[in-house]
């Protein structure tokens, strides 16, 4: 690759079967070790303009390598989706090439003398041929195509051992004979300012002050007419240090001549006259840091912390970087966990950590694109913007490349999508992408999932604690916990609009959150609020989706497994638990337990707000969707009774059939469902009441009361009184709530006492009929 592409079996030349065979052989060879699609082949030998067979032409290109080079199928790999050129040293140039400058930059960190760097950068120089890959790119159409791009890129790699090497040069030789290789090097790259300076000390070092002062006047010629500039501090400096002859004293001093970011080892002119380096002096790498700072009172996640601290530093498991992905709502402290590991984390990543914020769920911002990302990425590492290329392809290929040895910490925040995420991962082992989310990006393959979940109540206490103080009002600061449901971010905004009305007690606070429609609405402080932020992932959710949430505000307080979702939506199981799922996959659901869902308070809240909310409600298909659930309770509620042994089971039947109910067997199963759903049950006959759906809620409370304490419990007759099934005179709101009374005492004697006193206070809230007179 280091010169005209060529392979060769032994010192036997192999010639390659076809144009296309050629560029897809440079492309894995200019990517050794990485799984390149068919795909992205097909646009490295084509550009966007391929043909529709592209993708079955590399395929085929990749089968004639393979049997015209011997032994290619041991190096040329199929690897999932792509294709993947597994090659060392030994087979490839471009591979020792790299491997001899990381040999340098070890020897140098390690304190290693002149000599033994002199000597393995000129024979890592040694490799090249000439340009690379330069067969295939000078005959390359596309001026920003991928080979080309890549090719750029070692290219100013093998710039970068150049410079070093006559740095070192200059330093522990005589400097004349580097001069005429300096020359070389400014016509190559006439704008070039660090090679223009590391001309101008050779030349004065040799006695030329005239022309090293000539060269200054010349580039900065040359800058103001192509670029319009003026020639940057160090050059000046370089300048300065020529004009007082004291280049000798600024080449020595450990001045950054260098583009990639490092000081160059101080040395030192001995007596004698010789030049050489101090013993043990290490050269200084200067990492770009571009993490915000964390919290200052961050606290609590201690299990979640060390979770995520633990992963990254088992590292990765296969060949590529490590990604660990922070998922959860909105609000619920993603990328302040992950700044609180980035910042404990940074000293193991020493070649740099990065921060972008992707904006996947952003107020008045859309996602941002790959391409936009990697110019900000690019330009943190000191590349210029004007040799940045305009294709994201080449964009991609180019930060592989200067990662491709490198060491760094990424951290993704508030990403939209897995697309959005994979061009701009760190190439190699030994990286760490860290990813923030309200999705979980389980499409990323072997990514590790760090899961966010609500904050226990003692880290919410602890919070609360640490944002007002102590000595708060106990009764209050519990309720205050539970209004913002385990939420740092509506914690956070509690404590700030308490802190800005000095006038308001946290008693006070706590009853303007009552409401748990008004609550999202109620956490705000300045421009953020709860309802703002969670509203955020509603933009990105189907119309379906967005049904489902209304539905499901229905009963907020609930959890509910895929059946009685699928009463509640009128649709069949399956369909309804890819809706959940697909709701939990984007945090807006909860999952306390294998097969149950459940919405956050504070996300029943604000779906309440939306627009479609309210149509739904003055409509009957609320109604409706609350009398399914109810029919389908009472279903499994008799259904269980019958199993239970209770007589006359049949006799409180409903109007019709419900039509997918789970299978219930056995005496076992038919009180674990009950049990179960008995939450949801409660719930429904809240809603009875205020529906005014008494003859099944009345129906659906005695067969729990017959679950919970069958002594003395007959089966109910809903005919008994002369009232029908869907009847709202005032005998069948009394038998309702003669039923719930009966079964707030059933709750009481099996110690369910918080719902024993809720069903009390529903039945007592309903007026009692007056008494008949005779007939």
């Amino acid at each position: 690759m280091l010169g005209p592409v060529a392979v060769r079996c032994g010192d036997v030349p192999t010639r390659l079967p076809s144009t296309v065979a050629r560029r897809v052989l440079t492309v894995l060879m200019l990517s050794p070790g990485e799984v390149l699609s068919a795909l992205r082949l097909a646009k490295a030998v084509w550009g966007s303009a391929g043909p529709a067979t592209a993708t079955n032409q590399v395929r085929k290109a990749v089968a004639q390598l393979r049997q015209a080079i011997p032994g290619a199928g041991d190096y040329l790999l199929t690897d999932g989706p792509g294709y993947r050129l597994d090659v060392g040293a030994a087979e490839s140039d471009l591979v020792e090439f790299n491997q001899r400058r990381l040999r340098v930059r070890r020897l140098t960190e390690g304190g290693a003398g002149e000599a033994l760097l002199i000597e393995e950068l000129q024979t890592a120089l040694a490799l090249f041929r000439g340009h690379v890959a330069a067969d295939v790119v000078e005959g390359d159409e596309l001026d920003n195509g991928l080979i080309r791009a890549a090719a750029r890129v070692v290219e100013e790699r093998r710039l970068a051992v150049q410079k070093e090497l006559i740095t070192l040069r200059l330093r522990s030789s005589p400097p004349a004979p580097a001069i005429g290789d300096l020359r070389d090097l400014v016509a190559q790259h006439p704008l070039a300012e660090d090679l223009r300076a590391l001309l101008m000390l050779a030349l004065s070092l040799s006695g030329r002050q005239a022309d090293a002062l000539a060269e200054y006047a010349e580039i900065r010629t040359l800058l103001r007419d192509e670029l319009g500039i003026d020639p940057d501090h160090s050059l000046a400096q370089v300048h300065e240090a020529v004009l007082r002859g004291d280049a000798s004293a600024y080449l020595w001093s450990g001045r950054p001549l260098r583009q990639d970011g490092r000081d160059t080892t101080a040395v030192q002119h001995d007596v004698d006259g010789r030049y050489g380096a101090p013993p043990c002096q290490k050269a200084h790498i200067r990492a770009t840091c571009t993490l915000p700072h964390g919290l200052t009172d961050f606290v609590g996640r201690q299990e979640e912390a060390d979770s995520l601290l633990r992963t990254a530093r088992a590292g990765s498991r296969g060949s590529g970087p490590l990604l660990i992905c922070v998922d959860g709502m909105g609000g619920i402290g993603k990328t302040a966990l992950a700044l609180y590991a980035a910042h404990r984390l940074a000293e193991e990543y020493p070649d740099g950590q990065f921060y972008v914020d992707l904006h996947g769920f952003s107020p008045c911002e859309g996602p941002r694109e790959p391409a936009e990302v990697l110019q900000v990425l690019l330009r943190s590492l000191g590349t210029e913007a004007a040799r940045i290329p305009a294709d994201l392809d080449s964009q991609v290929a180019m930060w592989r490349a200067l990662l491709a040895e490198s060491k760094v910490l990424l951290l993704l925040d508030n990403a939209a999508s897995e697309a959005q995420i994979v061009p701009l991962l760190p190439p190699g082992t030994g990286s760490l992408a860290l990813i923030t989310s309200r999705r979980r990006l389980y499409g990323l393959d072997g990514t590790e999932p760090c899961p966010v979940s609500r904050m226990s109540t003692a880290d919410s206490r602890k919070l609360i604690e640490r944002l007002l103080g102590e000595g708060l009002e106990p009764e209050a600061t519990e309720r205050l916990i539970a209004h913002c449901g385990g939420l740092p971010l509506a914690l956070r905004l509690a404590a700030a609009k308490l802190r800005s009305r000095p006038t308001w007690t946290l008693s006070h606070l706590v009853e303007r959150l009552d409401d748990v429609h008004r609550r999202p609405g109620e956490l705000q402080a300045g421009d953020r609020s709860v309802q703002s932020v969670l509203q955020l992932s509603f933009g990105a959710l189907t119309p379906a989706q967005r049904n489902a949430l209304c539905v499901l505000t229905l009963l907020p307080d609930a959890s509910m497994d895929a059946h009685e979702a699928a009463a509640l939506l009128d649709t069949s199981p399956p369909q309804a638990e890819l809706l959940l799922e697909s709701l939990l996959d984007v945090n807006l659901l909860e999952q306390p337990r294998i097969g149950r869902y459940s919405l956050h308070g504070l996300v029943a809240g604000v779906t309440a707000a939306m627009g479609e909310i309210e149509g739904f409600l003055r409509t009957e298909k609320r109604r409706s969707a609350l009398r399914r659930l109810l029919d389908y309770h009472l279903a499994v509620s008799r259904r269980s009774c019958t199993l239970l042994g209770r007589e006359g089971g049949a006799a409180d039947a409903g109007p019709g059939p419900v039509p997918y109910l789970p299978e219930i067997s056995s005496r076992k199963e038919a009180t674990e469902i009950c049990e179960r759903e008995s939450p949801a049950m409660l719930a429904a006959l809240r809603t009875a009441r205020h529906e005014g759906f008494f003859v099944p809620g009345a129906q659906l409370a005695h067969n729990l009361r017959y679950v919970l304490s069958p002594e003395g419990c007959q089966a109910f007759d809903s005919t008994a009184d002369g009232t029908e099934y869907g009847s709202r005179r005032p005998e069948a709101s009394e038998s309702f709530r003669t039923a719930l009374l009966g079964l707030a005492a059933a709750c009481r004697r099996t110690g369910l006492l918080e719902q024993s006193r809720t069903l009390t206070t529903e039945a007592l809230s309903l007026t009692a009929p007056p008494a008949r007179g005779p007939a």
